[in-house]
């Protein structure tokens, strides 16, 4: 069986995480518009040294949007494993958990420098009608926050990978309302 395999090292790849950011409430996806280029995104961006993923796409969003959002756990399939000693703790009492807040998705792209970007993609939550912090974007950044119906998302993000994304995140969002 032949396995595709590559290599990069700390120079050839950058880590960025996102979120797939909903109020359920009122049915919107969270998204940035760039005032430069027009294009609309999922909010993303680099991860610190030392940062843990899902910390790394909640501040981003937050950077990006002035919005806090927080991980909402849904119930996707993972590869990821359950530490032994919560295994151990859960078997004796209760199954394993039916909602994770783990990434939802990981895309990859090769910039036009040859660098890999890859990006993790959590779903989030947060109050579409709470007024925004301003002032959070970073420098050289200028981007637009807007909130969108879910039903509208796909077609208002210009990039269609955003769009299976957006639209994964909302179907795991759904069920984790209805379970």
């Amino acid at each position: 069986m032949a396995t595709h395999r590559s290599l990069f090292f700390s120079d050839g790849f950058v880590i960025s995480c996102g979120t797939v950011t909903l109020d359920l409430a009122a049915s919107q996806v969270l998204l940035i518009r760039s005032r430069g280029t027009g294009e609309c995104y999922l909010p993303k961006g680099r991860k610190d040294v030392a940062e843990a993923l899902d910390a790394a796409a909640l501040r981003e969003t937050f950077e990006e949007t002035g919005v806090r959002a927080r991980l909402l756990p849904v119930p996707i399939p993972t590869r990821a494993t359950i530490p032994a000693a919560a295994a151990a703790a859960a078997a004796a009492a209760e199954p394993s958990p039916s909602s994770v807040t783990e990434p939802l998705a990981v895309s990859q792209r090769v910039l036009a420098s040859g660098v890999l970007k890859v990006i993790f993609w959590f779903v989030a939550v947060a109050d579409s009608a709470a007024a925004r912090e301003e002032g959070t974007q970073q420098e050289g950044e200028d981007f637009e926050a807007f909130w969108v119906a879910c039903d509208e998302a796909r077609a208002t993000l210009t990039f269609e990978d955003d769009g299976r994304i957006a639209e994964a995140g909302i179907e795991a969002a759904r069920a984790a309302l209805s379970s």
